[in-house]
């Protein structure tokens, strides 16, 4: 009976962090990444995930440990591939940080630079 309670609660909590993942993911697209790119006169295409612990262009590690967390901050960061294309009509493939924070606003850092 403990092994079910048990097995529950880590199905709960992984299920419970992709659909957080999804929706956050979901919601910078939606709000951040489709008008920024519309802005500069590219059309989306579309988004891929890059995989667990990969960072695509970004050259950094994706795990850090700290003894505690500054200024109480908590960030979350998601990468992603975003294909666009411009008149040319050749797919561009271009890496996406999306920086999440619990009571900030969410940034998106685009590498290369669009």
């Amino acid at each position: 009976m403990d092994f079910i309670i048990v097995f529950g609660v880590i199905l709960f909590v992984i299920l419970s962090n992709l659909l957080f993942t999804h929706l956050i993911v979901r919601k910078a697209l939606r709000k951040l990444i489709i008008p920024q790119l519309d802005k500069l006169g590219y059309t989306f295409i579309g988004l891929k995930k890059i995989g667990i612990f990969k960072t695509g262009d970004f050259k950094e590690s994706t795990i850090t440990v700290k003894p505690f967390n500054p200024h109480g901050n908590y960030k979350f960061s998601l990468y992603r591939y975003i294909d666009y294309q411009k008149n040319s009509k050749k797919n561009k493939r271009i890496t996406v940080r999306i920086d999440w924070n619990l009571f900030r606003k969410t940034k998106i850092v685009f590498k290369p630079n669009l």
